[in-house]
């Protein structure tokens, strides 16, 4: 039976599953694709910060994409803390083991 991961061993500990998921895409270099409201709340805490917008155009003409990026002491904690969660530490430690 598969174990529940430890809270404080989060990549984002006391944030909702919301705020986590909208940061683990902003960490891969993704839009946080959230509601206004967790989007706000990430941005008031300062773990995101708004870059402004791109403009692009199509066939129907102009329009505004917001950005979005981690400041970087965030971004340092982010990758420091999803690096190595339990399963991914037991596979990387396995295939160690199994190198000549």
């Amino acid at each position: 039976m598969p174990r529940k991961p430890d809270p404080d061993r989060m990549p984002h500990p006391g944030r909702t599953s919301a705020e986590r998921r909208a940061l683990d895409r902003v960490g891969c270099g993704e839009p946080p694709s959230c509601s206004p409201k967790t989007l706000g709340r990430l941005l008031e805490d300062g773990l995101l910060i708004d870059q402004g917008s791109e403009v692009r155009r199509d066939a129907l003409g102009s329009y505004a994409v917001p950005s979005y990026a981690m400041p970087l002491a965030v971004h340092y904690q982010w990758c420091s803390a999803v690096a190595f969660a339990d399963e991914e530490m037991a596979e990387f430690e396995a295939e160690l083991e199994g190198l000549p």
